[in-house]
């Protein structure tokens, strides 16, 4: 695929991006309603569809490091939805770790054969993002891809964090461990995605950032949150 395809697709990645957005600021106004932190459906459909669709992006752009994360983030988001349903519906631990392997094997085989078939520099598997307003010709340090590989691993191991603790419950929850490494991760990837100029990237994080740090405040003036209209104590 050459530079011309992927800037015309690379607005793909802003639908990515605010639908990310989008679930944090409906799951704010949510609590604040709630006077609680809360968490409905509704923000893991949208973590669904932000998670296939950057997918998509992180495919067409050639960047594996994004992708790889969205495959396992996709079954997260997928493996509360089905917790959220009756308990004789939901699947087995087991299943679903089987389910996330062979979706990261199948996904690994996707860019290995873009990147020896399709792309044009056969070297690159963090490359660059292609969009009309920045020039790929700017060299970026592989330090910077380090420092991005880490504040994406903090940024989405809030989810894999999550998903422990959904295993053990069997239900869905957002408690303060999952908003704290929010927002250092956050804060992370903003720097990262600045600097390589992404601004598909940084529109996820920076919009979560306020709803981030009001759940901080709620769950400190009530241990308590929500699922599916049910309280739970921290």
């Amino acid at each position: 695929m050459n530079e011309q395809w992927r800037e015309i697709f690379y607005p793909l990645g802003f639908i990515a991006s605010l639908a990310f957005g989008a679930r944090f600021i409906i799951q704010w106004l949510r609590s604040e309603i709630s006077r609680k932190s809360v968490v409905t459906p509704l923000f893991w459909k949208l973590s669904l569809l932000g998670n296939l669709l950057l997918l998509i992006h992180s495919f067409i752009q050639m960047q594996f490091h994004v992708g790889i994360v969205q495959v396992i983030n996709a079954v997260i988001s997928w493996r509360n939805l089905n917790l959220m349903k009756e308990t004789s519906q939901s699947m087995p631990t087991v299943r679903v770790i089987e389910i996330m392997l062979s979706f990261l094997v199948l996904t690994t085989l996707a860019f290995y054969f873009q990147h020896l078939y399709l792309a044009e520099n056969k070297s690159a598997w963090l490359r660059l993002p292609s969009h009309a307003w920045s020039s790929n010709s700017l060299p970026i340090h592989n330090s910077w891809h380090i420092v991005g590989f880490i504040g994406l691993l903090l940024f989405n191991c809030r989810f894999w964090i999550q998903w422990w603790q959904v295993e053990k419950t069997h239900t869905s929850q957002l408690g303060a461990s999952f908003w704290w490494i929010s927002l250092l991760g956050a804060s992370f990837s903003i720097v990262y995605f600045i600097r390589i100029y992404d601004p598909v990237n940084i529109i996820g994080p920076a919009l979560g950032i306020v709803p981030y740090i009001r759940n901080l405040m709620l769950l400190s003036k009530n241990p308590t949150y929500e699922t599916c209209g049910e309280a739970y104590e921290k």
